[in-house]
């Protein structure tokens, strides 16, 4: 039996390595997001990359970033719990407009983001320690 983490996450993606959840911890109304490792007996370099990117937290700004908060297990796996921007994941967004075309507007919108936030982890460089976010599954929307 697994102890109570003290997280109350629901899934938004779940990928092969990783699921990204949405939730709360217990009394605490702020929202917060979590990456999860899959497996349960992940791999050495799985749990460093979880550290380094937990490490970076002081170096992330909430204006193009999910602020890591904590590193911890839930549910017998180990999550990164991360600051919840609000928003919705970007392939999310893709996938319900399937078939229709984007708004030039809104894909210029999404494209300065993603530019910009992109930017400024080059700009700190920390390009080496974000492999695991950069998917379309974890760029939030918002």
């Amino acid at each position: 039996m697994t102890a109570p983490s003290g997280y109350v996450l629901v899934p938004l993606r779940e990928g092969a390595d990783f699921t990204l959840y949405r939730g709360r911890q217990h009394g605490n109304p702020s929202p917060i997001l979590a990456i999860a490792l899959c497996a349960e007996q992940p791999s050495p370099q799985s749990l460093l990359r979880f550290e380094h990117e937990y490490s970076l937290a002081t170096q992330l700004d909430p204006a193009w970033a999910a602020r890591p908060l904590a590193l911890t297990r839930h549910e017998g796996r180990t999550i990164l719990v991360l600051k919840d921007p609000g928003g919705e994941p970007l392939d999310r967004v893709l996938e319900r407009d399937q078939g229709q075309p984007l708004d030039l507007t809104r894909v210029l919108r999404i494209a300065i983001g993603l530019a910009t936030a992109l930017g400024q982890v080059h700009r700190r460089g920390l390009i080496p320690g974000i492999r695991t976010i950069l998917k379309s599954s974890f760029a939030l929307l918002w």
